[in-house]
């Protein structure tokens, strides 16, 4: 089940008026692996995302998305699978007049006033519990938005991704603008998802240290932390000599298509002179 494929572009591009966005642009997303996005500013990583919630439609090849090609899909037919899809974005869009609890219960809240999930209180309540919990936050349930710091808020808004507990997550940006401490955090529960809940995520970034600490741990569920090496070490060999294998890619977006793509050992060791520059 790990090499399952959850989300697949073939051949996509993308143009807006005469400007080409992508072009040909072909990579899988398999179950329980992150895929890092870099790229700098108007390489397209964000159409990406918008590409695999069918919020933008392809000029020409396929998108399949947890086994439904979704290239052509009408929007009504999309609804169903975008419930299965979390999105956390930079500027979380938290409801400014909504507690914690009613912000990252608000999906579930809908699709049970539409008739589309039968869902008690009491289940709703635990659902959001567990979501809060996941994110260190369980004790600011009942507070405004305004009462948050931006860090927490954007715990908020990865809670409320989580509260459907879906197989795949999309990020933008989400360490946009945080402290270094926050940032980690927000790190830590992207790789926990991926270890202890098999969740696959396509994680889009401008920091080059956001891919390197997602490859460069683990989630140790015994002791319930982040097992975290000396930063840069890319995950030493283990006993047998082979390298842990950390479920993390990198796609490097150039030109309209992908420069790079491999693990972030194989980044390092790319001889390529643009990827040499955008390390540098």
């Amino acid at each position: 089940m790990m090499d399952e494929e959850v989300i697949r572009f073939d051949g996509v591009s993308l143009a807006f008026g005469g400007t080409v966005i992508l072009r040909e642009v072909s990579f899988s997303l398999h179950r329980g692996e992150i895929c890092v996005l870099l790229g700098v500013t108007g390489t397209g990583k964000t159409q990406l995302l918008k590409l695999a919630l069918g919020l933008l439609k392809p000029d020409s090849g396929r998108i399949t998305v947890l086994g439904t090609d979704i290239t052509e899909l009408p929007e009504n037919e999309l609804f169903p699978l975008r419930e299965r899809i979390g999105m956390v974005f930079q500027e979380m869009a938290l409801f400014d007049s909504l507690t914690v609890k009613e912000n990252v219960a608000y999906r579930l809240i809908e699709e049970r006033r539409f008739g589309n999930l039968d869902l008690t209180e009491d289940e709703l309540d635990r659902r959001v519990l567990e979501s809060l919990l996941f994110v260190g936050l369980e004790h600011a349930i009942d507070k405004m938005p305004s009462e948050l710091s931006g860090g927490m808020q954007r715990r908020v808004g990865l809670a409320r991704a989580l509260i459907t507990e879906p197989p795949v997550v999309l990020y933008d940006s989400p360490t946009a603008g945080l402290d270094p401490v926050t940032s980690q955090y927000i790190l830590t529960h992207v790789i926990k998802l991926r270890d202890a809940l098999g969740v696959s995520s396509l994680y889009v970034t401008h920091r080059l240290q956001d891919a390197f600490i997602l490859a460069d741990n683990v989630y140790d569920k015994a002791g319930e932390q982040i097992d975290r090496p000396l930063y840069g070490s890319l995950r030493p060999a283990n006993h047998n000599g082979a390298r842990e294998n950390t479920r993390t890619r990198i796609l490097l977006l150039r030109d309209a298509g992908i420069a790079f793509m491999g693990t972030p050992a194989e980044l390092l060791a790319a001889d390529d002179s643009y990827v040499r520059r955008y390390l540098s």
